[in-house]
């Protein structure tokens, strides 16, 4: 929770940075940032999960990037990219702190998935969060919701500038189709710990391995078709590069 609180602070500056191109809470909000990522990785090292480990210990040392490139100057390239970063945030933080709609995710989730393992022929059922299956019970938590990856491309796909059609568009079959297959993976997972599919570390293997490695596959065809149906997308990824290359040969 230190982490996702350190993280939310962060949106703040983002804003005053987009609507005052003030480069000083740019910088601020790029190192907390990257703070917040460092802290999570560390979490993430306590439980063993070093895929998670390595991805959020790569993301803080791109993000104290981006706070250097906005040190060498202001760009619109860097206001863009803030400000459907911010948009990410505040889609996502509400669901973290807001229990009200924290527990009504989860359990939604739970319902769902549960509801789909039954159309897939197993006896699921979900009780508030935690879902049963075959004298087995697995607690749905925020994480499992996928509301990370749905707030990240909710960013940018509404938060860039784009025609609003096309925009429409690209969060229709990024952010419903991550949700839904999502829930594919929760009863994959399930289905493996319950009847010990992979044996002893059937959950670890399930969740930490084939379940990350799918989704990982997932994400990357869904970013396909979003960068295919907005251009403007991948131009701003590829400005963000060179600007950022530009800020570390200028050293």
């Amino acid at each position: 929770m230190l982490s996702e609180l350190i993280a939310s602070t962060s949106v703040f500056p983002m804003l005053i940075y987009v609507l005052r191109k003030n480069y000083l809470f740019g910088v601020l909000a790029w190192l907390l940032f990257s703070f917040a990522c460092l802290v999570k990785a560390l979490e993430f090292l306590q439980g063993e999960d070093y895929v998670n480990f390595c991805i959020f210990s790569l993301g803080a040392l791109f993000f104290v990037m981006i706070a250097r490139t906005i040190i060498s100057g202001n760009s619109e390239t860097l206001i863009e990219v803030t400000a459907f970063s911010a948009l990410a945030c505040m889609v996502y933080f509400p669901f973290v702190f807001i229990s009200s709609l924290n527990s009504a995710l989860i359990e939604m989730t739970a319902f769902l998935s549960a509801s789909l393992g039954r159309m897939l022929g197993y006896p699921m059922l979900a009780q508030g969060r935690v879902i049963e299956l075959n004298g087995s019970t697995i607690e749905i938590i925020l994480a499992c919701t996928a509301i990370e990856s749905m707030a990240l491309f909710t960013g940018a796909t509404l938060g860039i500038k784009a025609d609003k059609r096309r925009k429409l568009k690209a969060f229709l079959i990024s952010v419903p189709v991550i949700y839904f297959l999502n829930l594919f993976r929760n009863v994959f997972v399930s289905v493996s710990f319950a009847y010990s599919i992979f044996g002893k570390e059937s959950f670890y293997i399930a969740h930490h391995v084939i379940a990350k490695a799918l989704s990982f596959l997932a994400l990357l065809a869904i970013a396909y078709a979003v960068f295919r149906i907005l251009p403007e997308l991948t131009e701003l990824i590829y400005s963000l590069r060179e600007e950022i290359i530009r800020g570390v040969k200028g050293d």
